[in-house]
């Protein structure tokens, strides 16, 4: 890897296996509410996008932790699709589900093997208290650092958290591959902050037409192994 000089990574669904903890939330929270008329899969997408406007939302100075953003959302989705629910339950039901999230197999070994060459953060929006973060720290895995939107108050793809990485990884911006499942607060967060990008996209997902293009689009960790860069 040339001029690549250092290396982040988001955490969940990077780094985290969270599954199909999401979608099984949605079917839960819809059979909760006794709402049968709701596609799981589109009440998923939908609150998917409005997660995100929500942080989208927040000026580099505003902030709210990851439970209110989930909450504010799902509540902002049921007013939209006309449910009388209740948002609070909505959110415990879907945080509960990621107490069970694991790291995917390559990350281990991978991480390792990069280590030897680069040094290594991870950036993420995440609560301190968030049980997979806790997770992450005991893995021990060859971390300069973990970087989490409540420590510093701010959310990606805003730049304040991709700034304090290039702080720590001590590298310009130029230098810094950042690697992410999240075409808005990965891709483009990164792209924004003048590092490259790499999209890891698991699940097959299309290029969405308002976000940069991705410098490297990857489907698994295992890829960084064999890019040039």
């Amino acid at each position: 890897m040339g001029k690549i000089k250092a290396l982040s990574f988001d955490m969940y669904r990077t780094l985290l296996d969270t599954r199909d903890f999401h979608e099984q939330a949605c079917s839960e929270i819809l059979q909760r509410e006794g709402v049968s008329s709701v596609d799981p899969d589109l009440f998923h997408s939908r609150w998917d996008e409005i997660y995100d406007d929500v942080h989208l939302e927040m000026g580099e100075h505003e902030f709210m932790r990851e439970r209110d953003v989930a909450t504010e959302s799902l509540r902002r989705l049921f007013q939209e699709l006309g449910i009388d629910g209740d948002p609070k339950a909505g959110t415990d039901i879907w945080l509960v589900k990621y107490e069970k999230a694991d790291l995917y197999p390559e990350v281990e070994e991978v991480l390792h093997i990069l280590a030897a060459k680069y040094p290594m953060v991870i950036v993420s929006n995440v609560d301190n208290n968030d049980t997979g973060y806790a997770m992450v720290r005991d893995k021990n895995l060859p971390l300069l650092a973990i970087i989490t939107s409540e420590s510093f108050r701010s959310y990606k793809p805003h730049g304040r958290l991709f700034k304090e990485a290039l702080s720590v990884l001590k590298c310009p911006p130029e230098e810094v591959l950042h690697i992410g499942d999240s075409q808005r607060s990965d891709v483009m967060g990164a792209k924004r902050a003048g590092m490259l990008a790499a999209w890891l996209n698991r699940r097959s997902q299309k290029p969405r037409s308002d976000i940069p293009l991705p410098d490297y689009e990857i489907t698994s960790l295992w890829e960084l192994l064999d890019l040039e860069l």
